[in-house]
């Protein structure tokens, strides 16, 4: 066995095809992943999909995709981990934990702030990755209804609108135009129990939003918005979601909101409940992530409580320090939960530091993207 490195580009497609054995052709589908999922499967990134070789071939993988997201006035970078798998013959030898410890060294070196998995594994949560409760799942049902917003199947023509409307959202992945066009192909290749539509809301001549809808047919037909954008009031959105699922022959529709997306927040549903965000999160440099959210703190807090906060880790130990109050956390899985899930779900005791659980109250936790939406790598 050789120690976890980069792919090299001669080995690109043989890594390819192990990826495409364990995901797709082991499950009786189509080799696509290359297809699906372009910005991560790329030669122009082989030097983070991580291989180990044994026998004179790739046999373990992990690959990482490298993202900035916007939050607010504030930009983090973020490092998505997908398409992780182990040959069957070589599995139970820790190969896809020695590969993990070689990519996290190499995002901290990186300045990544925050890694995003796609799976909920044990594999990872052993690595404190974890699930936070931080978004509504609302579920709305079919229902034949007429509204003043027009719903049409998307086409090309619309590209350029759609973008506009989605970098008016204060909280979002950054991606080019190129990008955009990219994953919305790519994001809506079938296979499986999955297919897709793309459908683009029109008023008075005017392009107001648009939806990627995910169909899965499975014991029941029903669908899950992979992403939403536009300016529409959320009631008449219901609706034009409920004409959607009727249309379609769906139980029912899915969609994700963040719980401090008050914008997007329906007010008319027909089941909400609060959920995970999907896959798991972790921190990966603490320092480093405070920092970039010093705009975004700034929108809560006043400045100059702000400008005195000291954020330090030092031996997987973080400590959050506002003039004399001293806030102390042991361990990466706790700190992780308050920045994302908020002071409820870290189960911290702060009524002794009355300027740090102000803090903690007015920022955490951030506001955040749907990590499953188009540019679910």
């Amino acid at each position: 066995m050789q120690e976890p490195r980069a792919t090299k580009k001669e080995e690109f497609n043989e890594v390819i095809n192990l990826i495409n054995n364990v995901f797709r052709i082991s499950r009786g589908c189509n080799p696509t992943m290359k297809e699906e999922f372009p910005l991560l499967l790329n030669t122009n990134n082989c030097d983070n999909m991580r291989i180990i070789l044994e026998d004179g071939k790739p046999v373990a993988d992990v690959n990482f995709l490298k993202q900035r997201i916007k939050i607010q006035d504030s930009i983090i970078k973020t490092a998505s981990i997908g398409a992780v798998c182990t040959d069957k013959k070589y599995r139970k030898r820790g190969y896809a934990s020695l590969i993990l410890d070689d990519v996290e060294a190499k995002m901290y070196s990186e300045n990544i702030d925050v890694v995003l998995i796609s799976g909920e594994r044990e594999l990872y949560k052993r690595r404190g990755c974890i699930c936070v409760n931080n978004f509504y799942e609302y579920k709305i049902k079919p229902l034949k209804i007429e509204t003043d917003i027009m719903t049409k199947k998307y086409t090309p023509d619309f590209l350029a609108d759609m973008f506009s409307i989605y970098n008016k959202n204060s909280t979002r992945y950054i991606r080019t135009y190129e990008e955009f066009k990219i994953l919305l192909n790519a994001a809506t290749i079938p296979w499986g129990k999955f297919t897709y539509r793309k459908y683009v809301f029109i008023k008075n001549n005017t392009l107001v939003g648009y939806l990627v809808l995910r169909i899965i047919n499975d014991n029941i037909k029903y669908g899950q918005v992979i992403e939403y954008s536009g300016n529409i009031d959320t009631k008449v959105l219901y609706y034009n979601f409920a004409n959607i699922a009727y249309e379609l022959g769906l139980e029912y529709i899915k969609y994700h909101v963040h719980i401090k997306d008050n914008e997007n927040k329906l007010k008319k549903y027909d089941d909400k409940q609060i959920t995970n965000l999907h896959g798991t999160i972790k921190i990966i440099n603490f320092e480093s992530l405070m920092k970039n959210l010093k705009q975004y703190f700034i929108q809560y807090v006043p400045k100059h409580i702000v400008d005195a906060i000291k954020f330090k880790e030092k031996d997987k130990t973080y400590y959050i320090q506002i003039e004399n109050e001293i806030l102390v956390i042991n361990d990466i899985v706790t700190i992780t939960k308050l920045v994302f899930e908020g002071i409820d779900g870290s189960e911290l005791i702060l009524e002794n530091k009355p300027i740090i659980k102000d803090f903690i109250e007015k920022v955490f936790p951030v506001h955040f993207v749907w990590s499953a939406n188009l540019n679910y790598q």
